[in-house]
């Protein structure tokens, strides 16, 4: 079933059950109300090589994203933490994965933030840039200031 690309756009934890296990090659989420269905699903595809994300399921990305080649996230947004966090976790992979962001917007820093939550931010961002990151390959289509 490698070569199975599969698209979803109306989901159910039935449909996700189906799948358990399999060998499917791409799995293409467009539905933002999936992620509790598949969040125990999502680690059994081993042969997942691409993982398209629609909406706001960025939540599950980081821990199912470990072997896939390329991560597609799209028309959705998340934090400068989050999106920090999950640059760091696909840097220490030891093969290249390609990381697509269309139409993705990082939420701005209020004027509101508590001091602890720049801290925090701070502190990501120096992880950040302290990780080798020559096996990631980003790709931005219509993104915000605040993702560059």
């Amino acid at each position: 079933m490698s070569n199975i690309e599969i698209l979803v756009e109306n989901n159910s934890k039935e449909l996700f059950e189906i799948f358990r296990d399999t060998n499917i090659g791409v799995l293409d989420l467009r539905t933002a109300d999936c992620d509790l269905q598949i969040s125990d699903i999502l680690p059994t595809f081993s042969k997942l090589k691409n993982l398209g994300f629609w909406g706001s399921l960025w939540a599950i990305v980081i821990s199912s994203c470990l072997h896939q080649d390329c991560i597609s996230l799209e028309t959705g947004e998340c934090s400068s933490e989050w999106l920090c966090s999950l640059l760091i976790k696909l840097s220490v992979l030891d093969h290249p994965v390609v990381c697509q962001l269309c139409n993705f917007v990082v939420q701005a820093r209020g004027e509101d933030c508590c001091a602890n939550s720049n801290n925090h931010e701070s502190h990501m961002r120096s992880k950040l840039l302290a990780c080798g990151m020559s096996n990631i390959e980003i790709l931005v289509e219509n993104g915000s200031k605040e993702l560059f």
